[in-house]
């Protein structure tokens, strides 16, 4: 590969040189990120760096979950922390989503509303009781958020979906799901006819914030503004920001015929989720086996987590049912303390903003947007 050195006039001229804009990470929020700095400021060039052909973290690797959280997640949440930051993360992440919609479009999002459900086991009676003692004000704050009643029992959908082993579940009304390929697709042919210069196969490894400069694979960038958007790679770039990664394991089955799945489904708070693409399930999680071993930047595949998800599908899901698996990945989420996102100027012409929560598709759009009104 050419470093930067051995490019022609024209091209360190129309990619690299007096850039106003120079944005780290060409998934959801970095796309974002460009699309709103170019609506901002139109004669501005801004150039998308992406080290991979294809977004690198979880953008495109993700389930395709349009999820702001189920009552499950939201009682462990409010366990830990301050019940107005478990309050404001799920608007935001409702707020984001309405505005995703609005700017990419349900049909090149393949958008679905069949709502979402979170599965309870016979040994999991403790946590069923604290849904449905807490049901009431869940509903409450989310009438307050949505307009709309969030949560309900709903145990027929045990037998209804031909799952096994589960005891009830609880009905996520609004959650929804979307294609996050065809996402990232419609995010590149926004930003192609806006002018914003997208550059793939360029690694960045430091930022040097006080010359506003990037070092990469090919050479050192200079910017008038630069902003990081890796989430879970965050901290690899800018180490005071508490980013942590997480890999999260994904596979999808063969088509089942007369598959009765229809929506989304979350088991065990969340460590686990599927839903039906195409009459095939695709299923991820398990990172709660082994969050030592899932605490990296390293996109494969493991053995023990790929093991339980085929069981859990053998027994529990999709019982007495015939599969193969046709597809299996990872991806790298960015977690930390809160789930709300950092948004944020780190100094005065550097600025930031990660950390998804493993919600990504919910908050990115939103936090690109945020981000380019820190300028």
């Amino acid at each position: 590969m050419l470093n930067i050195e051995q490019l022609s006039f024209w091209e360190r001229k129309s990619f690299f040189e007096n850039n106003d804009f120079l944005i780290v990470g060409g998934g959801i929020v970095g796309c974002s990120t460009a699309y709103h700095l170019k609506i901002n400021y139109p004669k501005a060039k801004i150039v998308l760096l992406e080290r991979g052909y294809l977004p690198s973290g979880a953008s495109t690797k993700n389930a395709g979950f349009a999820s702001f959280g189920g009552p499950v997640e939201l009682i462990e949440d409010l366990k830990k922390q301050d019940a107005k930051l478990v309050w404001d993360t799920v608007q935001a992440r409702y707020e984001g989503l309405v505005y995703l919609r609005e700017l990419i479009g349900d049909k090149f999002l393949d958008f679905q509303q069949n709502g979402g459900w979170d599965l309870i086991s016979p040994y999991q009676t403790n946590v069923a009781d604290d849904v449905r003692n807490q049901l009431e004000y869940l509903n409450d704050e989310f009438v307050r958020i949505t307009g709309n009643k969030g949560f309900q029992e709903d145990k027929s959908a045990i037998k209804r979906f031909g799952f096994s082993g589960l005891d009830t579940a609880f009905k996520i009304n609004l959650e929804g799901q979307i294609d996050t390929g065809k996402m990232m697709q419609r995010f590149n042919q926004l930003l192609h006819v806006l002018g914003v210069v997208v550059l793939n196969g360029i690694s960045v490894l430091a930022v040097d914030e006080s010359n506003v400069t990037v070092k990469t694979s090919i050479g050192d960038i200079k910017s008038a503004n630069i902003i990081i958007t890796t989430n879970g790679f965050t901290s690899q770039l800018l180490k005071n920001i508490a980013v942590q990664p997480a890999r999260a394991q994904v596979l999808v089955t063969s088509p089942i015929p007369d598959l009765k799945i229809k929506g989304t489904f979350h088991y065990d708070a969340g460590y686990y989720y599927f839903r039906n693409f195409e009459n095939r399930i695709l299923f991820g999680g398990a990172r709660n086996l082994d969050f030592e071993g899932e605490t990296t930047y390293e996109m494969v595949t493991t053995p023990k987590i790929q093991k339980r998800l085929k069981e859990l599908l053998k027994t529990m899901i999709i019982p007495n049912t015939a599969f193969s698996i046709d597809y299996q990945w990872s991806g790298i989420m960015g977690l930390g303390e809160s789930k709300y996102p950092i948004i944020e100027k780190i100094s005065n012409h550097v600025a930031v903003g990660a950390r998804l929560g493993g919600i990504g598709v919910a908050l990115g759009t939103n936090v690109g947007k945020k981000v380019a009104d820190l300028f």
